[in-house]
């Protein structure tokens, strides 16, 4: 599992030369399954094979520019992409222009089928965005990914401005992890997570206090299993199972998350 990163602006890692016209910065890894979450910077010209993103099951978000796909596809700025690149494969992707995006890459666990690439294309009009909450708590997720066997994954998430949170000190037996493309979202005792701020929250965290957006906020979002929330008593000094370590907040939406729960 990658660290605990409570807060981290990409502008806090270093960029990282990979030569033919690419460079990235990381922002967290997993050591152990070298699964790794980064944003690159390509030039025209640019593609896959010759800087190797490397083999595995890769997750694309375009936040700038332009990319093209061997299968005809246009990832436009604001798209979702994921495909399976085993090594030594052919190119997939190249840039016919500047381009910039957010690249999540965990280890195969399935081959692709047939031995070929698979590549999945989201175009920002296909997002299947659905409601969740009432009045100053209302949002809105699209589920991009979801893993049938595990239960993990990737979203969007959209927050209206002067959102207000209302889920209350919770903590997930998951990780949640987190990308913030647009906008901004304030967290008890934390800073403004702004454009381009991560974070990464293992398992057993207590979070979700004084929560709120004041111009609004687009996210990524991911999780390694299905969410549940478990919810714990504020009242006073506030007692802290064993294993469960404290937070600053947390501005999640889940699929499992009914709206009961976020009542104006």
């Amino acid at each position: 599992m990658k660290p605990h990163v409570q807060y981290r602006h990409v502008t806090e890692s270093v960029w990282m030369d990979l030569g033919a016209g690419a460079r990235c910065r990381e922002l967290n890894r997993d050591e152990t399954e070298d699964a790794t979450i980064s944003l690159f910077e390509v030039s025209a010209g640019w593609s896959d094979d010759e800087i190797g993103l490397g083999h595995g099951d890769l997750e694309v978000f375009v936040l700038g520019g332009e990319l093209v796909f061997d299968d005809g596809a246009v990832g436009a700025a604001g798209s979702y992409h994921r495909w399976s690149s085993k090594e030594g494969s052919a190119a997939v992707v190249r840039s016919t222009g500047p381009a910039v995006m957010l690249v999540q890459r965990v280890p195969v666990v399935v081959p692709p089928r047939g031995g070929a690439d698979v590549v999945i294309h989201t175009d920002p009009i296909e997002f299947p965005w659905r409601g969740h909450g009432q009045g100053r708590n209302r949002s809105e997720m699209a589920v991009l990914r979801e893993d049938p066997d595990t239960g993990s994954q990737t979203y969007a998430l959209r927050l209206p401005s002067g959102w207000v949170g209302r889920a209350g000190q919770h903590f997930h037996t998951v990780s949640e992890e987190a990308f913030i493309v647009a906008g901004d979202v304030a967290l008890e005792d934390e800073p403004v997570y702004t454009s381009g701020s991560y974070l990464f929250r293992p398992p057993h965290v207590v979070h979700g206090a004084r929560e709120r957006s004041e111009t609004g906020c687009f996210a990524l979002t991911w999780t390694n299993g299905p969410i549940d929330f478990n919810y714990v008593t504020v009242e006073g000094s506030m007692p802290v199972p064993s294993a469960i370590r404290r937070s600053g907040g947390c501005f999640g939406i889940h699929s499992h998350q009914i709206d009961s729960e976020n009542h104006t």
